[in-house]
């Protein structure tokens, strides 16, 4: 209970500070998650509540895990996160999210940006329920909604608009009362076209196979041949594209035209947005570039992975594992607040001259400038070395004062 008062204590502290400092876009809230695993397994017990096997971002499913859900503004500055066991299921963490949102931050009319995972019709009613709008990634089977909608949006009639910046375009639709925006990607269309002829080629063949083993009398029984044939189509995503039939002694299967045509002509290249926003509050480009900010929580948890050591975790204690969570939270925000700062004095890498200087490269440039102190008798001397004109421009593109490094102290 302590550790959870002062983790919220500071993360409403610091978002107070944040929103002078670095103007929060507050308008725009994005979610998503996150697991991080555990290089070691404890023995013969579970060593504290959090820690579970789970569905693992990190493709380390024989490791346990705990499971992390970051808020994030539009900037990509981190201003909450939540802790969750390891098993935990996307949809069942936004109840609580939405409820620390709403008590704990106090902030005005926003959005939030969340995927598809995180969907169900209740959190759809429940983020209503408390006054938020959304910008929510829709799940593209078994809606019956999308597929209406993917429909409107494949008729002769649909209108279509660019947006240059996402190599996309966009359809506003509504259908039952609700709005959705269809995009469109040609790179992604091409990508998707090719994997699902590529998987169903993989399938065909498998299926071809069974009918040989039939045909030749090796495969008689119906059981048999039925579970031969719901490995094949169990294995791939495009199974739900191919039907079969069986009997003692006969295999024969055909495409699922339906379900193929739905796979082919209609999702090839396309996702689908769903919003409360109406097309005066953002047209339908503007929900296109409101859902790619989704891209900022998923950075954050790259640097914080990758630059930061989140993981592997080697702590066993559910104090200490949270302790390393909020620590590496915490390190994010001050990364995206040196990144943010670094874009803003338009300071670009001398390697990449086309991109902006990132916070691990400038902290590596920063490393050189060495402070020594030196003792001469009773006399202390403190010595900084002359910093190079990259150390001098990092060190302005992050408000460093300088000013009370004398001259005499810089060697």
């Amino acid at each position: 209970d302590a550790l959870a008062e002062h983790k919220e204590a500071t993360e409403a502290h610091l978002y107070s500070e944040l929103c002078n400092l670095a103007n929060l876009d507050l308008r725009l809230v994005c979610y998503d998650l996150t697991s991080s695993y555990f290089e070691t397994v404890a023995v013969g017990r579970r060593a504290f509540a959090s820690l579970a096997f789970g569905y693992s971002r990190d493709h380390r499913s024989d490791r346990p895990q705990i499971m992390i859900g970051l808020l994030v503004t539009s900037d990509g500055i981190p201003i909450a996160h939540h802790v969750f066991s390891g098993n935990t299921a996307d949809v069942s963490t936004l109840p609580g999210v939405m409820e620390d949102l709403k008590s704990r931050f106090g902030v005005g009319r926003i959005a939030l940006v969340a995927d598809r995972g995180l969907i169900s019709e209740d959190n759809l009613a429940l983020v209503g329920a408390h006054g938020f709008d959304h910008v929510l990634a829709t799940r593209l089977h078994h809606d019956d909604d999308v597929a209406a909608v993917l429909e409107l949006a494949n008729a002769p009639s649909s209108s279509w608009e660019a947006v240059p910046e996402a190599r996309s375009f966009c359809a506003d639709l509504t259908h039952d009362s609700r709005r959705f925006v269809v995009v469109f990607s040609p790179v992604r269309y091409f990508r998707d076209r090719y994997r699902h002829l590529t998987l169903c080629a993989r399938i065909e063949d498998g299926l071809i196979a069974i009918e040989e083993r039939v045909r030749a009398g090796r495969l008689v029984d119906p059981a048999k041949i039925g579970a031969a044939a719901d490995r094949v189509l169990r294995s791939s995503p495009v199974g739900r594209c191919f039907v079969v039939t069986i009997r003692k002694g006969f295999f024969s299967w055909d495409f699922d035209e339906k379900a193929r045509r739905y796979d082919e002509e209609l999702l090839c290249g396309r996702f689908v947005i769903t919003t409360s926003l109406t097309t005066s509050e953002a047209s339908a480009a503007q929900v296109l570039r409101y859902y790619k900010s989704l891209q900022s929580v998923e950075r954050r948890f790259r640097v914080m992975k990758d630059f930061l050591s989140l993981r592997p975790m080697f702590h066993w204690t559910e104090a200490r594992v949270r302790g390393h969570v909020a620590l590496c939270v915490l390190a994010a925000t001050i990364e995206a607040v040196m990144a943010q700062d670094l874009v803003n004095a338009k300071l670009t890498d001398p390697d990449l001259p086309f991109q902006s200087m990132t916070p691990r490269r400038a902290l590596s440039v920063l490393k050189e400038v060495r402070v020594q102190h030196i003792s001469a008798g009773d006399k202390q001397i403190k010595l900084v070395n002359r910093r190079s004109v990259l150390q001098a421009k990092v060190l302005r593109a992050l408000s460093v004062d300088t000013s009370t490094w004398s001259k005499a102290e810089i060697a």
